[in-house]
Order: C-alpha cells, then structure tokens, then sequence
C-alpha cells in the first residue's frame, strides 16, 4: 500500500469546494485560536522573543514577506513561519485532536500563512483549503501509529504536525502528487524531537519546538517545488518515517479509512484552559465534583487520580509535579492544575507564572493529590479519567471521557470569544476592544475574503 503516493494525491486533488462546510468553520475557528493565542505568546511564552530575535538577525535584512504576529514587523517568510510558530504553540492552549493527541494545526498556521504573504492575492478560501488538508493530513499520519514513541527516544506530535504544515503549504504552491511525496521526504530528513524534553524541566523546547516544523515544511516545499526527487514511499518505505519513528508498529489502514469522505480536521477540541491536554480530564473532574457537591479546597482531604499511559509522565517524578519550579512542568502536571482549580476556581494564563507556581494553597493541596495507573487504557483511551474525591463532605467520584473544550463538550461562543480577548490582550503590544473585534469579525468571514491581506495587516 502506497500511503505516501494516497496522502498526498489527496492533497494534490481535494479542493475547498470537497470540504463540508461544519469543517471549514471548524478550521475558522483554529485560525482564530492561533491568532489569539500567538498574540499572548509574544509576551507570554518561554523562549518566544528570543526567538523572534533570532529569526530577524538569522533573514539577514532580507525582503519583508510576511508579518511576525504581534511584533509589528516583516521578515522573509520562512522567518516569519520560524518566529509565528516559536509562539504557536507556548502557551499549551492550541486545539487539539483527541483522537490522535496531536496539534495538528500548530505548524501548518503560520507555514502556511506566511507563504500566502509572500505568494500575494491569496483569497481566504484558499488558505482555509490548505489548512484543512494540512491538518487532515498530520492526523492521518499519527492515527495510523500504534504506539507511543517517547520511550523510542521520540517527542512525537510536532513530528507529526511538520508533515501537517509541508502538505498546507504544498496546496498553496500547487504541487503535483510526485512533488507532494518528495516534500515529505525532504521534511522527514529534517525534522524531529528528542522526548529527551521530558527529562529536561528547564528546556524551552516544549515551548517553541513548532518552529523547526513550520521552517522545515517551507524548505522541504521549495525543494520539491524545483523538482528535486525525494523517496518514492517516505512513510511505509523500508526504512521510512514509520520504520524509524514507531519501529514497523502502524496500520496504514487507519491512516486511510474514508479518507476524503471524512473529515478528521472536523473533530478539533479548542482548550479552555492554557495547559498539557491530558490534564483536562482531571481538571474537568475536579470542577464538576467541586461545583455539583458544594466543595470547597479547603474541604479536600485526598484526591486520587485515575490515568492511562499517556498521561503518566503528569505525575512523574511525583514530588517535581507537585511542586513546579517552571510553567512548562506546571503545565504538565495533573497535581499542580487540579488544585490550581480547586484553589483559585480556574486554570488561566496567569496560572502558571512564578507567583503562582509558589502558591502555598496551590502546594499544599497539590501534596494531597495521587495516582493509580491503569494498564488497560493505552491508545485511543488518553483522554480516560477517573478522579475520587474524599472531602470533610463525603467521597466523590468522577469519570471523564470527553473534557471541556472536545467536540462532544464543547465551548459556546461567547467562551470562545473571551478566551481570543484574554489571549490577545495579554500581547507585547496588547490591541484594543475595537481592535480585537475588527480582528474576530474579519476570521469569522475569512472564507468571503479576496486577499489575506485583510487579515494579515491587522497582526
């Protein structure tokens, strides 16, 4: 079975108008998500700045192609995606696919945007095209992995989400199915991630680690776009992608069924709090038992906590979970979010800064809260949840399958609407109310625009 040659004709042939509509306002509100939450991150995210810093001194002067969000400057747009991207994904609020566990949008957004800057007149129908095919493809891609690769050495979901990013920017260029499958090969021979980044509390690459895969996706596109051969099957080949990355441990039938008549990129869970998805189950437990029972933190003699293999890294080390010294290990951690919750009410993007992380209600509830691991929930199940509550009112108990923020538990608008103000006006430059509504009205009517230069002057 040819998986690479199938994925990318169906990037090659799909066009906007084969796309259902509930996907492309799906895709919408990605868009609107990524701006927000880029805008926060370009005063917010760990590492952000320098790496904007980084990707202005490494375009060396070069042509003003595309817009960094919310600097208020251009660089040649493989710069411009290098620096978007470093903040796509800083703050752990970006949608999600609960299936496949990736962020399938987190590099294909700002590839495939600034792109359509340097390429000029590319109407919003066009981009949203490219972005729904990206991330179609970069869950396609990790639906059909049968195992979890971190202790395989590999940090998987931004390696999924560059081949989202090459196949966007792809469309955009209009490459042919052969140069499609040459362009995912020569991103497969750029990008990675070590989960080493697990081991490492003070590393920043969990922050901006989207911004090799959105600049590799744009190499790996011109490559392919002058014709440079890469490898007839990147993925199932011999010693491919799925060789080297899952050690031969894939269906490619998953990647597959009913490609083109579903739409995977549809079913896209938006964060309704800035922190690791696996701990949203937990956090979704704690309010709901907190809120239906009257229960207050200082109620709480002990939590226990149910959770698959995926998510127990957001308990290990305990003692270092429970005591954060750094927002990326507060954001993975399941003790330090639950009672955050508990504590303060909600989880926000002030939840994680130093004041906070110290919070001595916030540790010491934290100190209360264990962990069982369940062996049975393995792949597909990452989302399971358990959560037994024994308070001074009594034991309470909760299973969650489909957090806040899934599509079977979704945000209203209004939500969504005040978590893109919050986002946007926590930026280095912060925008105001009239700005920020312009900005929402102008990615709600995205698909009737001509030019994304409607859109991109206004970052």
């Amino acid at each position: 079975m040819n998986l690479s040659f199938t994925l990318a004709d169906f990037v090659a042939n799909t066009n906007y108008e084969n796309i259902p509509p509930h996907v492309i306002e799906t895709q919408k509100k990605s868009v609107m998500d990524a701006v927000a939450i880029t805008l926060g991150a370009s005063a917010l995210g760990d590492g952000c700045r320098q790496m904007v810093k980084i990707a202005e001194k490494l375009s060396a002067g070069g042509r003003e192609e595309a817009a960094v969000i919310g600097f208020n400057k251009r660089l040649p747009a493989v710069w411009a995606a290098f620096a978007n991207a470093s903040m796509a994904h800083s703050l752990d609020f970006g949608d999600t696919h609960q299936k496949s566990t990736i962020h399938s949008n987190a590099s294909s957004f700002p590839a495939a945007l600034a792109v359509a800057e340097k390429m000029g007149k590319v109407s919003g129908k066009k981009l949203l095209e490219a972005l729904v095919l990206g991330s179609e493809v970069a869950i396609r891609i990790a639906l059909a992995a049968d195992v979890n690769t971190l202790e395989y050495g590999f940090y998987i979901p931004t390696i999924y989400s560059s081949y989202g990013a090459t196949a966007a920017v792809a469309k955009l260029m209009g490459l042919n199915t052969e140069q499609i499958v040459s362009a995912i090969s020569f991103n497969l021979c750029q990008t990675t991630c070590s989960s080493e980044l697990t081991n490492s509390p003070k590393t920043a690459l969990r922050s901006v680690r989207e911004a090799f895969a959105a600049r590799n996706a744009i190499v790996a596109c011109c490559m392919a776009k002058e014709n440079l051969i890469g490898f007839e099957a990147p993925l199932e080949g011999k010693l491919g992608f799925y060789h080297a990355f899952v050690h031969d441990n894939y269906t490619p039938e998953k990647a597959l069924y009913k490609l083109g008549e579903h739409f995977e990129a549809g079913e896209l869970t938006f964060k309704v709090w800035p922190c690791c998805f696996g701990t949203h189950s937990a956090i979704t437990a704690a309010i709901s038992i907190a809120k239906e029972e009257g229960i207050s933190a200082e109620d709480v003699r002990h939590v226990q906590v149910y959770i698959g293999a995926q998510n127990k890294m957001l308990f290990e080390p305990l003692e270092q979970r429970r005591n954060p010294e750094t927002s990326i290990i507060g954001k993975f951690s399941i003790p330090f979010t639950l009672a955050t919750a508990l504590v303060k009410g909600n989880v926000d993007l002030t939840s994680f800064s130093h004041e906070s992380l110290y919070d001595e209600k916030v540790r010491a509830l934290a100190a209360k809260v264990d962990y069982t691991y369940m062996d049975e929930w393995q792949r597909g199940k990452e989302t399971y949840t358990k959560v037994v509550m024994e308070t001074t009112k009594g034991t309470f108990e909760r299973f969650v399958t489909s957090p806040f923020g899934t599509p079977e538990n979704p945000m209203d608008d209004d939500m969504f609407s005040q978590k893109f103000d919050a986002c946007a006006k926590s930026a280095l430059s912060p925008k105001s109310q009239r700005e920020l509504d312009e900005l929402k009205n102008v990615i709600r009517a995205l698909d009737t625009i001509d030019d994304i230069s409607e859109l991109t002057r206004l970052l």
